[in-house]
């Protein structure tokens, strides 16, 4: 029995896209073997054996290359894991960063509360003792008042005559 490179290729693979390819593959494969080819009806053909021979070379490769990426694929992954675990840990050294700032943050604005209600007390403290003042001032000034018609009344009292100051009578 004799196959041609369409059957050959097409006991190879299953999906139709891929049998242009691996028709190429199965000539090169036949060049490499330098296995004779007959041609029958504007076909090239070749033996049953030769035939098994060019499937189980292309199957092997096939293997073989899955083989490659399967351990390609391996290392790949692993080196992922390697990447995924250095970013986890700067995550974690981040995070906590991150919280080590938002304690601060927080002991910030409990002592800027703090200052703000020292800064009304002393603004309520500063009113208060402003209004003690104006009312002391206030004080001195009736009593300088008082203190000058007294000084006044004593002033005419001295300077008054002695029938002034026995009758009592002062203008």
């Amino acid at each position: 029995m004799i196959k041609t490179v369409n059957e050959i290729a097409s006991g190879l693979v299953k999906n139709k896209k891929d049998l242009v390819r691996e028709k190429q593959r199965v000539r090169d494969e036949i060049k490499r073997q330098q296995i004779k080819t007959q041609k029958e009806k504007n076909r090239f053909v070749v033996s049953d054996e030769d035939a098994a021979k060019i499937a189980d070379a292309l199957r092997d490769k096939a293997s073989s290359n899955k083989d490659d990426e399967l351990t390609a694929l391996r290392k790949k992954y692993a080196l992922l894991q390697q990447e995924n675990e250095q970013v986890t840990k700067e995550n974690q050294r981040l995070s906590s960063k991150i919280e080590k700032y938002a304690d601060d943050f927080k002991d910030l604005n409990v002592k800027q509360l703090q200052l703000n209600n020292q800064q009304q007390q002393l603004q309520a403290r500063i009113l208060e003792q402003t209004k003690e003042l104006k009312d002391s001032q206030q004080k001195l000034l009736e009593d300088a008042e008082k203190r000058s018609e007294l000084q006044d009344k004593v002033d005419k009292v001295t300077n008054a005559s002695l029938w002034q100051r026995i009758t009592g009578h002062f203008e």
